[in-house]
């Protein structure tokens, strides 16, 4: 009892209750920071070991140190008469007090406050088509849609993309539930009914919090007449949201809609815009003819010339020289007619992104200036700024794209890869668990990557990769780095690369051989058919092929399908042809985007472009050094250190090394896959390993 007397009297009680206090709000603090800002995961159990340290040394501290009128003093050498210990505790008290008042206000700012929707804001829902017949979707889907693009031109709302409002399209979910989804204050629904030449599109605007509509209204019009019944309920929901306009056209000007000279021509056009969202190869092909279609019936109907350019690109690849031509051609008649046109912009973006990134950057700017909602143009945009090394800016773009277009699986997921390329591997988890709610496949394979990648847990890749699709790209690459080649085979999608790692050279370059001659002009498939001679040590042929696939890039730009390896190896052939002149030029090329992405991200993939130009260089211990952060980084590809570039390393000491800590890593790797596939398989019903894989595995957990 006297020492909880004492305990009490010097403080020490109290000081516990504020070290425990002052800890919890900062540790909120930190995880709502770690939140908005893009930092490390290890910030938080670092915030968390460095209180923890200081909890005891607090404690002590209380205990053999008192705060005097004069100063602070040892408490041994304080006159218990003028003690003031007391006094010093009723401060405490008000301090504790004010630190639970402030983690009050930091639990509801990061609940509430952060949480909740914009007041304005809004997402418009695909309108439901009611006219019985199924081939005019497209129709009410491109209202809809058109709709959704005048009300993003308003500057004080918030308005959904097109991607993430229309996926709830056919499925029974509530409004209150969509707002939630979408973190949205207003919804639009309505319904389109097209009979003939006649068309009845009703709206409805719906507060999300009490559920309750706000407004509604019919519009019944000849069709001609659709654009302006586009515009009248554009201004109608902006009366209805108490919107105040600073449009070009004065106060109470509203954006007006697209507009073609004729009905069929704007109906052709919403045809091929509709398909080009699709983004398969029919149904670009589709689009390109029905946007030729629309020109032809009108060939001063900008917006349709400017998506047929877009479409052509899409669908033939941006380094294809007869669909650059054709798509020049189209978007300098768009910009001829409508100099203003964000599809235009957007156009010339995605026209000038491999070769002109900032051209590309200010197109793109130009194209959300006018239509801010303009989601392919802010994902061309956040591509460029970081092809120019801009990241912060394409980090911003990429978080803005996450709230334009809060359901988009490439947003997402193109946003987690960034998170896990800046060491943060927990955050990118979290949003694959977040995708999974929309789509499972894409939320496991975004696991398996981050997990193969981000990690190097070739177990967790198969698990997560074999839940995603039985083809996981994720799942095989795990299962051929710990040397499972049959089990490999049997997904099968990239089967010489199982033929090279077996050193099955002839069968290598003849399924390779049979890719090229299905994508001739691809310069991916170039890349890939001439690393495969490359490593076969066919050095001449495979010299051709990087050549090829040179030329079918970008002008001025680089191979760049997977990172800078193309270019290292384009560079290490020509050098073995001979040409060193040509060799240094190849690798010039990626000398600048290497070393900004060395200063920008840290993971395994820049840091093995790196030691490939390390090598090159004949800097065999920058190789090492770059070999060996990326072996922190979770590199398991062994393939990766047997490419040619590092043949003049392989008896340096820290080499051997290196790939000695390789070898016994994916010894251990491989011992977990099998305890994975053997005895804990994910997907028993769909996939089963074959019986001499498991033949002589042992549990681990039947073992003990």
């Amino acid at each position: 009892m006297r020492l909880l007397s004492e305990l009490r009297r010097r403080n020490v009680l109290r000081m516990a209750v504020l070290y425990v206090v002052t800890a919890w709000l900062i540790l909120q603090v930190a995880e709502v920071l770690i939140g908005i800002v893009v930092l490390p995961d290890w910030i938080g159990p670092a915030v968390l070991t460095v209180l923890a340290i200081g909890f005891p040394i607090a404690l002590i501290f209380a205990w053999i140190y008192e705060i005097t009128p004069e100063g602070l003093k040892l408490e041994s050498e304080v006159d218990r008469s003028r003690s003031i210990t007391h006094v010093t505790g009723r401060r405490m008290d008000f301090i504790v007090i004010s630190v639970l008042a402030a983690a009050v206000v930091v639990f509801a700012v990061d609940k509430w406050w952060v949480g909740g929707p914009p007041e304005k804001s809004i997402a418009v829902l695909a309108f439901e088509n009611m006219s019985g017949d199924p081939e005019q979707e497209y129709f009410s889907d491109g209202i809809s849609e058109e709709v959704l693009n005048l009300l993003a031109q308003l500057p004080d709302l918030t308005v959904i993309s097109r991607s993430s409002s229309f996926s709830f399209k056919g499925r029974n979910v509530s409004i209150p539930e969509v707002a939630e989804q979408l973190n949205v204050a207003h919804v639009l629904e309505g319904s389109v009914r097209r009979v003939g030449d006649r068309v009845r599109i009703t709206v409805q605007l719906i507060e999300a919090a009490s559920d309750s509509h706000l407004w509604a209204q019919s519009y019944d019009r000849e069709l001609d007449d659709i654009f302006a019944v586009q515009d009248e309920i554009a201004a109608a929901i902006s009366d209805a949201l108490k919107l105040r306009l600073a449009a070009s056209g004065g106060e109470g000007a509203y954006p007006a809609a697209i507009k073609a000279a004729n009905s069929d021509a704007y109906d052709a056009y919403l045809k091929g815009r509709e398909l080009i969202h699709d983004r398969t190869e029919e149904a670009l092909q589709g689009a390109i003819s029905h946007l030729e279609h629309s020109i032809s019936l009108d060939n001063s109907f900008a917006p349709a010339h400017a998506q047929l350019a877009i479409a052509t690109l899409l669908y033939h690849g941006y380094g294809n020289e007869e669909a650059r031509r054709i798509a020049a051609r189209h978007l300098g008649r768009a910009e001829e007619l409508e100099p203003d046109l964000a599809e235009a912009h957007a156009g010339r973006a995605l026209f000038t992104l491999h070769d002109a990134p900032e051209s590309a950057v200010t197109h793109a700017r130009r194209a959300l200036a006018v239509n801010p909602n303009y989601i392919d143009a802010m994902h061309w945009l956040a591509i460029a700024l970081n092809a120019v090394g801009r990241n912060e800016e394409s980090d911003a773009v990429y978080e803005q794209e996450l709230v334009t277009d809060p359901l988009s699986i490439v947003a997402r997921r193109t946003y987690a890869v960034r998170l896990m390329s800046r060491g943060r591997v927990r955050a990118a988890h979290d949003v694959a668990d977040r995708m999974m709610t929309q789509s499972p496949s894409a939320g496991y394979s975004l696991h398996a990557r981050i997990a193969f990648f981000g990690e190097g847990n070739l177990a967790d890749s198969v698990s997560w990769g074999l839940r995603a699709s039985r083809n996981d790209f994720f799942a095989w690459n795990a299962l051929l780095c710990v040397g499972e080649y049959d089990e490999a085979r049997r997904i099968a999608r990239y089967g010489y690369w199982i033929d090279v790692a077996q050193a099955r050279w002839s069968d290598a370059v003849e399924a390779s051989q049979e890719l090229l001659r299905q994508y001739p002009n691809s310069a991916q498939g170039n890349s890939e058919a001439a690393e495969v001679l490359y490593r076969a040590g066919r050095i001449d042929e495979a010299l051709a092929l990087y050549e090829r696939a040179l030329d079918l890039s970008p002008e001025g730009g680089p191979i760049l399908a997977w990172g800078p390896y193309y270019m290292v190896q384009l560079a290490v052939a020509r050098r073995k042809a001979g040409d060193e002149e040509g060799a240094q030029a190849a690798a010039g090329m990626i000398r600048g985007l290497v070393a900004e992405h060395a200063a920008a991200e840290s993971d395994q993939e820049h840091d093995v472009g790196a030691a490939m130009l390390a090598a090159f260089d004949h800097d065999s211990a920058g190789a090492i050094e770059a070999l060996r952060s990326a072996l922190q980084h979770g590199l398991r590809s062994w393939l990766v250190l047997d490419d040619p570039v590092f043949e003049d390393l392989r008896d340096e000491p820290g080499f051997v090394v290196l790939r000695q800590e390789l070898d016994a890593i994916l010894a251990e790797e491989h011992d977990k896959v099998l305890e994975l596939i053997c005895f804990n398989n994910p997907v028993p019903i769909d996939w089963q390993p074959m019986p001499e894989t498991c033949d002589g595995v042992g549990s681990s957990e039947n073992s003990e």
